[in-house]
């Protein structure tokens, strides 16, 4: 127990469980990207039904039936991995900086100099943090659009919600200089975790940072041209036939939670006060 205590507090330590926890987030950034090429869809209709599914799928996914959604979950885990990925970053340099006596290095071991993804990494991390979670208020407390799908069920219209949301220009723009800011940081973050896990060789070592460029620069011009994208399909007219129809579903929808609070009010278990009450007067 004592030598995971030692690893968990020494320098190393703390370098490697960041770069775990920003491996994982990268790959969720891949995936998350991959799942929002549905918005370049030219066919508004086809567009709004894929995008609809899939995050029904997301948000309904439950295999292992957990008494919550399992999207709780994952977000619970995705918070945490990027809260502890952020405070071991703060720390580690609050570390480094008392080490040296709070003089910062002026060269790289490695590269010579200090490039400028590598001189802004805490500040851009701290700029990732931000945008996330303006993104997210964004989205989950946005604008409520509804959507008739498939089984004929009225749920929200998640795709209307983050395609009227790039209709903005100003946020549109902002988005698009955030995901500069992100592909900077994974690009010097993703030869940085390779190094801190021990990756380094003259072979390997470019390998891995034209693999990190790559990585950075297909992430960040992939959520940018989705962005672009967004933002041509929110100024359309089609949208705006599709946000009316959207609120003429408001009755309906109305009519069917009223429903479901119905159906579940039927299968409330009784109370154990009520179900002795029965037996005993059955006797």
């Amino acid at each position: 127990m004592q030598w995971i205590i030692k690893y968990l507090t020494s320098s190393i330590g703390k370098k490697q469980i960041m770069g775990c926890t920003g491996a994982f987030l990268a790959l969720f950034i891949f995936g998350h990207m991959c799942g929002n090429f549905q918005l370049l869809n030219f066919d508004q209709a086809a567009a709004q039904a894929s995008y609809n599914a899939y995050t029904e799928f997301l948000t309904g996914f439950n295999p292992l039936h957990f008494p919550i959604k399992m999207i709780y979950l994952v977000e619970l885990v995705l918070v945490a991995a990027f809260a502890l990925h952020i405070f071991l970053a703060i720390k580690l340099k609050m570390e480094n900086k008392k080490a040296r006596g709070g003089v910062d290095y002026e060269v790289n071991a490695r590269k010579g100099k200090k490039t400028f993804a590598t001189f802004t990494m805490i500040w851009s991390g701290l700029f990732i943090l931000a945008f996330l979670v303006q993104h997210l208020v964004m989205l989950k407390f946005g604008e409520h659009y509804l959507y008739m799908n498939a089984e004929g069920e009225i749920v929200r219209d998640m795709w209307l919600t983050t395609i009227t949301m790039f209709a903005n220009p100003a946020w549109s723009a902002f988005y698009v200089i955030s995901m500069f800011v992100i592909g900077m940081h994974l690009f010097h973050a993703i030869s940085s975790a390779f190094q801190t896990m021990g990756i380094a060789h003259q072979k390997w070592t470019p390998i891995i940072d034209m693999a990190g460029i790559l990585y950075s620069v297909v992430v960040a011009l992939g959520f940018a041209v989705t962005a672009v994208a967004a933002f041509y399909f929110g100024n359309q007219p089609e949208t705006q036939a599709l946000i009316e129809k959207s609120r003429a579903l408001q009755p309906q929808y109305e009519q069917q939670q009223k429903e479901k609070a119905a159906h579940k009010a039927a299968f409330v278990i009784p109370s154990v006060g009520e179900v002795q009450v029965s037996f005993n007067t059955e006797i």
